[in-house]
């Protein structure tokens, strides 16, 4: 099965469209929709897409100044795909708490920078894709990324990540996976 980036943009849109999103049981639970798409960094010859939902926490730290710290939780679910090997695709779910280190209020030129880290469970569809043996379904990604807040009231959000997602030496062989991601967002609040 072969997916395109349009094929996954078009779910992400309807999915994340304010009206349908008003009236679904989880609308307040989600307070943006991102949309992700990369490739692994050993070879390039791994396609990555993710669609996520992301819920803000309530709290944020050291307030006051031009910087400050606060965090949400990311919902994903993810598309892998190779052209090397046999089992060429996975799935991949995962839930990772982030933190965001990000200005208070828009640089002059209207957007607002930060930077962000996060370290989450994620479970793959397949332990193989391509020459890669992740051994098991249980994984572990850590984020690491710096972006851009946009829009009139910043709804827009422009973002690279570096993600490796591995088994934490669980079980051996750990290949793992590193992951260079440009991520597209829009926050509803």
């Amino acid at each position: 099965m072969r997916i395109t980036a349009t094929s996954l943009l078009v779910p992400f849109l309807l999915l994340g469209h304010p009206a349908l999103l008003a009236s679904s049981p989880a609308a307040p639970w989600i307070d943006s929709v991102s949309f992700s798409l990369g490739k692994d960094n050993d070879s390039n010859d791994t396609d990555v897409y993710y669609v996520g939902f992301q819920n803000k926490w309530e709290r944020s730290w050291f307030e006051g100044g031009a910087w400050y710290l606060s965090g949400y939780w990311d919902a994903e679910i993810g598309y892998m795909e190779t052209d090397i090997g046999f089992d060429n695709e996975l799935v991949d779910f995962s839930l990772t708490p982030v933190l965001r280190f990000q200005r208070d209020a828009s640089l002059s030129s209207g957007v607002t920078p930060y930077a962000e880290a996060g370290f989450g469970p994620h479970l793959v569809s397949d332990t193989r894709l391509g020459k890669r043996d992740l051994t098991t379904a249980f994984q572990v990604g850590s984020i690491l990324g710096f972006g851009v807040g946009f829009g009139e009231r910043g709804q827009y959000e422009l973002s690279y990540r570096f993600q490796h997602i591995s088994n934490l030496n669980i079980r051996k062989p750990n290949d793992g996976l590193d992951m260079h991601l440009l991520r597209l967002g829009y926050n509803f609040y």
